[in-house]
């Protein structure tokens, strides 16, 4: 693999920072995992803000606004080195066709994936100096859009977001919808070039803006930390793009205070928290935000919420359900499965979803307009290594297989269930049946011996024998998808051990 880092500032002192020398700046190259150009995978640029001298850092991941084609790094970079300062390491992207970063731009869409493989990159090249389990990410404008975005379609991946003045909806809401309410007209344009025209209410252009509506997809996430800052009289992103994003989640919830992870801050003039009790109105402790790159005190005033827990580890480790129901816009990644919709920004759809060691399930409804489109699901089956496991498909046996690091899935339909259901011990076939076809195979394997799996070992001692034929007998039945089992009376299973004995005996003769 070819070298892709490229110091281009290193070893910048500050005055009375920690490390004194050690801070750099520096630029990197990395590429994509999921988009590709005539040269190959996109190649992306990030901006690199850390301490050599320390290790273990948290990540803080820094997004530019929406507009500017060049000079994102330059307009977040003070802002960046505050969060190196408080002992962080920063990262700061450039979505695909800003700065140098290849492919074109999307608004919302494949350019969020941008900033999980940025991170994914960071964590291999830089080791030593991070914590690759502590990620934060925050960001301003179209940089606060993308943290909604990246906390819906990443749901436990962030410990904390915190996103200044984004939108959450870039035009699906055709009254709050942001190409709708805030959007200048040169914002209007780059969406109808980078999405489409919403006001002409196209069903596919509707379905690329539905992909693209983090606020209809926060319930995915009651995990990790969230703040949303945004001044009462803010006119660019109205503070309807943080409340959606809020309502909609407890809208959803399965219990009071599900959601209590996500909290709107609106300011404005006046505005002050005593962070420090001191009863002074200090000018960092203003809650006051207007629409721009924050400075000191106001990112001070924001950071103020969180920060010092952050930086302690005392925010955990986001975790998944093992049960539940996400909002698919345009495709969902988690640390157990990842699900893909048609090209990744043209559809959304309701997911339900169950995660046991012994079956792992998944339902899909589309909401979109296009039904014809397919989701393609990708499964981490790891607690099941070793078993045999059968894939299911709306009850249809796709067939059996080992359990390996993951199973994908090309197509799931509309509509549509699918299971991988861990092997009942006796279904020697694994044909999701336990009947005289499965006696037949340990027939036939009778004496097999052996480290790797031998058809009939369903004991797991290594060898096909006595003792798995009692397994057979005591399983005898039908199995089905559902996991429901019918079980012979006593008698019966008695008489298919001798019978079974019987068999073999004779094919050993």
């Amino acid at each position: 693999m070819r070298l892709r880092l490229i110091v281009v500032l290193s070893a910048l002192a500050i005055t009375g920072a920690p490390g004194l020398g050690q801070n750099t700046t520096s630029y990197v190259s990395y590429r994509s995992t999921i988009s590709s150009d005539a040269n190959g995978p996109l190649d992306l640029w990030v901006e690199l803000n850390y301490n050599r001298s320390r290790t273990n850092a948290p990540i803080a991941v820094v997004m530019h606004g929406y507009s500017p084609a060049t000079g994102n790094f330059a307009n977040v970079r003070l802002n960046a080195q505050r969060l190196r300062d408080a002992g962080f390491f920063v990262i700061s992207v450039a979505m695909r066709g800003r700065d140098g970063s290849d492919g074109i731009r999307d608004s919302g869409g494949l350019e969020i994936y941008d900033i999980y493989d940025a991170v994914e990159y960071v964590k291999g090249r830089f080791a030593s100096y991070l914590n690759p389990t502590n990620v934060h990410i925050t960001g301003y404008s179209g940089g606060g859009g993308n943290v909604m975005a990246c906390l819906a379609r990443f749901p436990d991946y962030f410990r904390l977001g915190s996103g200044f003045f984004g939108m959450s909806d870039y035009g699906y809401n055709t009254t709050t919808g942001w190409y709708f309410l805030g959007a200048a007209p040169s914002h209007q344009a780059q969406l109808v070039t980078d999405v489409g025209n919403p006001a002409q209410g196209n069903p596919a252009v509707m379905d690329r803006y539905l992909a693209r509506a983090a606020n209809l997809a926060s319930q995915n996430n009651p995990y990790g930390e969230i703040h949303l800052f945004a001044n009462q009289d803010e006119p660019t992103c109205p503070p309807v793009n943080n409340t959606s994003y809020r309502d909609h989640a407890i809208a959803h919830q399965s219990y009071a205070g599900e959601f209590d992870n996500i909290t709107v801050h609106l300011g404005g003039p006046g505005q002050y928290v005593d962070f420090d009790g001191d009863a002074v109105h200090d000018s960092w402790e203003l809650q006051s935000w207007p629409h721009g790159f924050p400075t000191a005190d106001q990112q001070r005033a924001a950071e103020s919420w969180y920060l010092s827990r952050l930086l302690a580890g005392q925010i955990p480790q986001p975790v998944l359900n093992d049960e539940d129901e996400l909002t698919v816009i345009g495709f969902v990644k988690t640390r157990r499965f990842s699900f893909w919709l048609g090209d990744g920004q043209n559809a959304a759809a309701e997911l339900n979803y169950g995660l046991g060691s012994d079956r792992k399930q998944f339902h899909m409804d589309l909401l979109s307009s296009n039904l014809s489109v397919t989701g393609r699901l990708t499964v981490d089956t790891s607690d099941m290594a070793g078993a045999y496991v059968i894939a299911w498909l709306d009850q249809e046996r796709l067939g059996g297989l080992q359990a390996q690091a993951q199973y994908i899935l090309p197509a799931l339909a509309d509509g549509q269930c699918f299971a991988l259901e861990r092997a009942r011990p006796g279904d020697a076939n694994l044909d999701g049946l336990i009947d005289l076809a499965d006696l037949g195979v340990l027939s036939s394997n009778w004496g097999c011996r052996g480290v790797g799996w031998c058809e009939g070992d369903f004991s797991g001692n290594q060898v096909v024998d006595v003792g798995d034929l009692g397994v057979l007998a005591g399983n005898w039945g039908s199995y089905s998808p559902a996991g429901q089992w019918i079980v012979p009376e006593p008698g019966t299973m008695s008489l298919l051990a001798l019978s079974g004995l019987a068999l073999i005996r004779r094919r050993r003769g």
